[in-house]
């Protein structure tokens, strides 16, 4: 009876510490969030944004196609959101953000910037989803193991649905060129693999036939079965074998 009475209040004063541990690590985030943090984002955070997207970080030549109004969110900010814009250029698909600030930080402190950006190539992935457990619309970007996930309020979602839609199109049609570009390269590949003939006509030579061809008197006359260098007119001579080897035409075969 002693020992179960032992186990009991053992058991129970573990149940006590584990319980109060998760209260106190509560009360540290939410102490931690209304005393550390603003309780508003900038409001200039979206504009600050755009300012530094347009003249700082946009390489020559480089051009915004879409742009969308969005935010992130970081744990060193206790996921707070960190509005900025989300632009794809005519190289890369690039975030631009700006941090909360936090209580302590002076008024006159320049903003923090944040920056993300993808190659903007058809191994990017890009999924409109719900994100941040669900509780809003976003878009998660995957490119080489890295990833991005980028929400927008419904004020702005339609700037996020509108840029997802262009990036995924465009994706597509590079990959429905790059198979179109695949075909004909193999095409053309077969069509250089096949043998090539040529007709003798009057005043060819066979030393003038091979060095029209670049190959030697010696090589047509083997894939010939020729003799010596008289050649006659209408002959269809092998200047170039297939894959599969040199097969010569039948002597008073004619080209067409």
């Amino acid at each position: 009876m002693k020992q179960t009475e032992g186990i009991y209040r053992f058991s129970r004063l573990v149940v006590l510490l584990i319980g109060g541990a998760v209260v106190l690590m509560v009360g540290l985030g939410v102490v931690g969030y209304v005393f550390f943090m603003r309780t508003v984002d900038l409001p200039e955070a979206q504009a600050i944004a755009e300012r530094e997207l347009r003249s700082g970080t946009l390489r020559f030549g480089e051009r915004v196609e879409r742009a969308a109004h969005v935010y992130i969110r970081r744990s060193s900010d206790y996921f707070r959101g960190a509005n900025g814009v989300l632009a794809a250029t005519s190289e890369r698909l690039i975030f631009i953000g700006v941090a909360p600030r936090g209580n302590l930080d002076s008024p006159d402190a320049p903003p923090v910037i944040l920056q993300q950006e993808f190659t903007n190539d058809t191994t990017m992935r890009l999924t409109p989803t719900r994100i941040f457990l669900g509780t809003t619309r976003g878009v998660i970007v995957e490119h080489g193991g890295r990833e991005g996930r980028y929400a927008a309020t419904s004020r702005h979602w339609h700037e996020l649905e509108a840029l997802a839609e262009y990036i995924n199109r465009q994706h597509q049609a590079q990959r429905q060129a790059a198979a179109r570009e695949r075909r004909l390269r193999e095409a053309v590949a077969r069509i250089v693999a096949e043998p090539l003939y040529y007709t003798v006509k009057r005043g060819d030579a066979i030393s003038t036939i091979a060095d029209w061809f670049g190959t030697t008197v010696e090589d047509l006359q083997r894939w010939n079965n020729v003799e010596g260098t008289r050649i006659r007119i209408g002959e269809r001579l092998l200047v170039k074998p297939g894959p599969s080897g040199p097969v010569p035409p039948p002597a008073d075969s004619v080209a067409t």
